[in-house]
């Protein structure tokens, strides 16, 4: 999954980004808006309604077989913890765009679907220093009689303004019996634990464990249990004092890649160039296409068959936000 940045947000209505296209020959330029006089959301901030972590699913990191997880998501008191956060302050689906991918710092980089048509910010929330975590439910009121939470974000904030947010939680169904779920878990350090289910025709996949940590700057990063190389099939690259330092390597689907603008990029897989410093991008990011085989059978990528392909854009990072994205 790319990771992605936009420019610091101090604002009520989280301004949609609207790319500004300087065309050159065949590169075209992509710059993030800026908007520093917008208001902010009204959080609440009376310290009162702060609530005590470990907050969450404590036992997420066992929970990996059908029955602990389905148990999970029944669990009536963990449903009523979450609706104890008394989710009170309405937003207006028109003024927000929020993230779907977790690995994107910079808050709002996708929009809301139309069908979601209740946003609301809860009124408890998590202290933290100098900062605040205030958690934003979406309500799903479409196919239910009853509407019902289906997405929870954690927003963290500083004197009442948005810094970073990350999805922590999904009940999402679908077709079929299909059903998609995120539990999440944060714990006496704060650290952020995130686990995607998904009951498909396979008929159950556990994804991999993702922490995060709220660093100084306000920004959630992505936070590993040991120092030293690190290495799956997704990315590589040097862990210290737990976070993302220097050149990283990422190989995952990229969503910015347009199928009508590229229509020779049938597979949207991406070889990414990263660097890190403590935790946050820097520099210059360059993305190439995955060149990759498929088995026949199953239709997974072949691991050992990828590598980097043409250069498709490169993205500059000052002070860990996206300054410009530039295609080639």
């Amino acid at each position: 999954m790319l990771k992605t940045h936009i420019a610091f947000f101090t604002v009520l209505m989280f301004i949609f980004p609207s790319c500004i296209h300087a065309q050159t020959e065949n590169t075209v330029i992509h710059q993030e808006p800026q908007s520093p006089n917008a208001k902010s959301i009204p959080f609440n901030s009376n310290t009162k309604d702060c609530i005590t972590v470990p907050f969450g699913y404590s036992d997420i990191s066992k929970q990996v077989t059908v029955d602990a997880v389905l148990s999970a998501i029944q669990d009536k008191n963990k449903l009523k913890q979450i609706t104890d956060l008394q989710f009170d302050t309405d937003l207006k689906k028109d003024r927000i765009i929020i993230p779907e991918d977790y690995d994107v710092i910079g808050p709002f980089l996708k929009d809301l679907n139309e069908k979601y048509d209740q946003l609301r910010i809860s009124s408890h929330f998590i202290c933290y220093g100098k900062y605040s975590f205030y958690f934003m439910a979406v309500y799903n009121t479409v196919r239910y009689a009853e509407p019902f939470i289906e997405k929870i974000y954690l927003i963290s904030t500083k004197d009442n303004k948005p810094f970073d947010m990350k999805r922590i939680y999904l009940h999402h169904e679908g077709e079929m019996g299909l059903a998609n779920y995120t539990l999440f878990n944060i714990d006496t350090n704060h650290i952020l634990s995130i686990r995607d289910y998904e009951f498909s025709e396979n008929p159950f996949t556990v994804k991999p464990l993702r922490k995060y940590q709220l660093l100084p700057s306000g920004w959630f990063s992505r936070y590993y249990d040991n120092d030293g190389p690190y290495k799956n099939n997704e990315e590589q690259g040097m862990v210290k004092n737990h976070h993302r330092e220097g050149k990283w390597i990422e190989l995952r689907s990229n969503r910015f890649i347009d199928s009508k603008e590229y229509p020779d990029f049938t597979d949207t897989y991406t070889y990414l160039e990263a660097e890190y410093k403590d935790g946050i991008p820097v520099g210059s990011w360059n993305c190439y296409k995955l060149l990759q085989k498929y088995n026949e059978k199953t239709g997974e990528p072949i691991f050992k068959t990828r590598k980097k392909g043409k250069l498709i854009y490169t993205e500059i990072y000052k002070d860990g936000m996206l300054d410009k994205r530039v295609f080639h």
